[in-house]
């Protein structure tokens, strides 16, 4: 028992002393964080309108390949709920397939919305 006390205090005056250095060592680096990109030698240009050009552009290729693919998905959950054959499993699965369709056709259709949300994350002020 003197062996687990032991250990679990010099484990935990390892990690204070850790902690210690890491605030300290925080400390030296400076404080104040906001021109460390102008330190690097990075300089803000401002202007980010032909990005979002872009990453629009590409949404709305990715909207496009999605509703191809959603046509072929439709056209396989119909082939397998058709080709059932009153077989109970084959047409619950064919359900499933056009039932998962219908849903990843919301998301595609969402997907502007999707990709607003996350670039509004940032902020431009």
């Amino acid at each position: 028992m003197k062996k687990v006390i032991t250990r679990v205090s010099a484990s935990i005056a390892a990690f204070v002393a850790f902690f210690v250095a890491s605030i300290q060592y925080a400390k030296a680096a400076g404080a104040n964080v906001s021109d460390a990109l102008g330190k690097a030698g990075i300089n803000k240009t401002g202007d980010m309108s032909g990005i979002y050009t872009d990453l629009n552009g590409v949404v709305f290729f990715i909207m496009a390949l999605g509703g191809f693919w959603i046509v072929g998905m439709l056209v396989w959950g119909g082939m397998t709920l058709a080709g059932s054959g009153g077989n109970p499993q084959k047409r619950t699965e064919g359900f499933i397939k056009l039932s998962l369709v219908l849903v990843g056709a919301y998301i595609i259709f969402k997907a502007y919305d999707i990709a607003s949300w996350a670039t509004g994350l940032g902020g431009t002020a």
